[in-house]
């Protein structure tokens, strides 16, 4: 009986000193991407880069985190894409008019094409950057595009007089989007640099007669406080901005986190595309309203209007073609994808509704 007690108290004794043994070995972290992110906390895309971020986290059990650095504490918004491809931070956010050469092939999707939906642009999208070609020239940029974020349809503000015809424009001081303002200078509007994040102050101190903007963004950024109308434009949907992530970064991820970071940008297109359009339709109902005394008179463009700037575009995207292949990329089958894309993504929405609602 004793010799079967010195055994179990042996066996005990070799159970304890295991298990202080591990706990002397600390757990494995998680691993921690860093982004730059050059917009507030607060918005649709606030929101949006967040659920990202909590996805990833969820669906990689805790192994892979990712800490977002809000209003360009790193780097402005001028400053995204070197910064990413040197690894200032991991991943963040790249706005591809700041870099009308580098991100050529990303820039396709913010000329004003004819589509109003959202998400039918987020998938033509999304299958354009994934594309061998483009992967192969942000490759050699060091960079690996993720998703893309919609801002959605061109919207007008402005303070005093409204833009409710395309003669309004004329010599008024407007700060423009990429290609959606060059148009509105070849059609006589004159244009003032400046982000959109600092036409608030443009609008309210009179550097800015109007700014081209978007529908949910307005109330983000606080713009209504400083407009007195907005013209809904219905002349195509700007993808803007979107997701990319250092070359190098992905690469020292393992297979699983990889995938769980493929996965999260597309299905970043579903939940992106159905909360853009609420976003939307919620913040036109609040500006009809009014907001802590701010009402603005919401004003649609004729459908000749918007004719007369799809029309206007058609320069811009011919000009595209040629500065992707200059490039070294086929400017011409890009758009005709493109366009492809669109017509595909529209059928589908016709024929089965949108993902979210089937």
């Amino acid at each position: 009986m004793s010799r079967k007690i010195n055994m179990v108290r042996k066996f005990f004794k070799i159970v304890t000193f295991t298990a202080a043994a591990l706990s002397a070995f600390p757990a494995l972290a998680a691993t921690v991407l860093t982004y730059g992110e050059p917009g507030p906390n607060r918005g649709a895309r606030a929101g949006a880069t967040k659920w990202f971020a909590q996805e990833v986290e969820k669906r990689s059990g805790g192994d892979l985190k990712i800490d977002i650095m809000w209003g360009g504490a790193l780097f402005k918004a001028n400053a995204a894409r070197q910064s990413i491809a040197a690894g200032v931070v991991d991943m963040g956010t790249i706005i591809p008019d700041y870099f009308p050469k580098e991100m050529v092939s990303f820039s396709l999707t913010n000329l004003p094409f004819e589509n109003l939906d959202p998400w039918v642009g987020l998938k033509a999208n999304f299958d354009l950057m994934q594309s061998p070609e483009v992967t192969s020239n942000l490759g050699k940029q060091n960079l690996s595009f993720v998703a893309s974020y919609m801002l959605s349809n061109v919207i007008v503000l402005c303070k005093g007089d409204a833009v409710r015809t395309l003669d309004d424009i004329k010599g008024k001081k407007i700060r423009g989007v990429g290609t959606f303002g060059k148009i509105f200078g070849d059609l006589g509007a004159n244009l003032v640099s400046m982000s959109i994040y600092k036409a608030y102050q443009g609008l309210g101190n009179g550097l800015l007669d109007c700014s081209l903007g978007y529908m949910s963004a307005t109330i983000a950024l606080k713009q209504h406080e400083a407009s007195d109308s907005l013209t809904k434009l219905n002349w195509g949907t700007y993808t803007g901005l979107g997701i990319f992530i250092n070359k190098d970064a992905l690469s020292k991820l393992s297979p699983s986190q990889r995938k769980v970071i493929n996965d999260v940008g597309a299905d970043f297109v579903n939940y992106l595309g159905e909360n853009i359009m609420k976003a939307d339709k919620r913040a036109e109902d609040l500006l009809t309203q009014g907001i802590d005394g701010h009402k603005l008179e919401i004003i649609t463009l004729s459908s000749s209007g918007s004719a007369q700037l799809y029309a206007a575009s058609q320069y811009h995207i011919t000009k595209w073609e040629k500065e992707a292949n200059k490039s070294g990329l086929d400017g011409n089958t890009m758009v005709k994808n493109y366009k492809a894309s669109l017509k595909k993504y529209s059928q589908e929405r016709d024929l089965n509704g949108y993902p979210w609602a089937r």
